[in-house]
């Protein structure tokens, strides 16, 4: 999928590290993403919200653009599609943001751009923060790329 911006996790890596925290392959999950996203294009055809003709591009785009189909996939039909819960699903999305946004400290340390008590100063709020799950929320760590949701920190 499309990179998250300048220094940002892209759902790639997010997808990878949160595969990782619930003990999967990265193919599988993202199998599971792309086959619920796929499923809610149908349903949505099924409905009447979605052109008929329109189904085949959607289901393309979803295939190709894994924020895409995060983004249109429903949580719970990606768990079913792990044969894990909604609640661990989460749980691995969550610990996987933690250990980006960790490895963002991390390295803006190394690169000079952080001081060691800032980076502690961070790691602390990390500590104090409910990232989101699966499905991001409107948060965004600015400094380290979006995705990375809810922790407030200087831009």
């Amino acid at each position: 999928g499309p990179g998250g911006g300048p220094g940002g996790a892209n759902a790639s890596e997010l997808v990878t590290e949160a595969a990782e925290q619930l003990d999967v392959t990265a193919a599988r999950l993202r199998t599971g993403i792309v086959n619920a996203a796929i499923a809610r294009i149908d349903e949505a055809v099924e409905d009447e919200d979605v052109e008929a003709e329109d189904a085949d591009e959607l289901k393309e785009r979803a295939r190709d653009n894994l924020r895409y189909a995060m983004k249109i996939s429903r949580t719970r039909a990606v768990a079913a599609n792990l044969d894990i819960t909604a609640a661990k699903l989460n749980t691995g999305f969550r610990a996987a943001r933690k250990a980006l946004i960790t490895a963002r400290i991390d390295e803006a340390v190394e690169d000079g751009d952080l001081d060691a008590e800032e980076a502690a100063e961070l790691k602390q709020e990390l500590e104090e923060m409910r990232l989101p799950g699966y499905k991001r929320t409107g948060f965004g760590l600015r400094r380290f790329g979006p995705g990375f949701g809810g922790l407030g920190c200087r831009s």
